[in-house]
C-alpha cells in the first residue's frame, strides 16, 4: 500500500475521533489526532485540553440492550472499543 494511504490525519480528539484514531493505530495505519484544546483552550462544556472529555454524565446514553444506544455500544463492545472500555471500567 502507498504511503499516503497510511498516513491518515483527524480533526477532533472527541470520542468518536480517539476512537478511530485508536482503532486505525491499532491496524498499522499512521495517524495524526489534531484538537483544538491542545492548545490550553476550553469551552463551556469542555474543562480540560484532554482528549475524549466526557461532558456530561448521560454522554454514552441508555444501557438498554434494545435501545438505540444500548445497541452501539453492544456493537463498539465487539469492535473492542478503548473508549468504551475506559467508560466502563471508570464509571461510577
Amino acid at each position: 500500500m502507498d504511503q499516503i494511504k497510511n498516513t491518515i490525519h483527524i480533526v477532533g480528539a472527541g470520542l468518536a475521533g480517539s476512537e478511530c484514531a485508536f482503532q486505525l493505530a491499532e491496524r498499522g495505519h499512521k495517524v495524526f489526532l489534531y484538537e483544538m484544546r491542545c492548545q490550553g483552550l476550553t469551552t463551556p462544556a469542555h474543562k480540560t485540553k484532554d482528549f475524549a472529555e466526557l461532558v456530561c454524565s448521560n454522554s454514552f446514553g441508555s444501557l438498554a440492550d434494545y435501545s438505540a444506544p444500548g445497541q452501539l455500544k453492544w456493537e463498539a463492545e465487539k469492535l473492542n472499543s478503548l473508549v468504551l472500555k475506559s467508560a466502563k471500567e471508570n464509571s461510577v
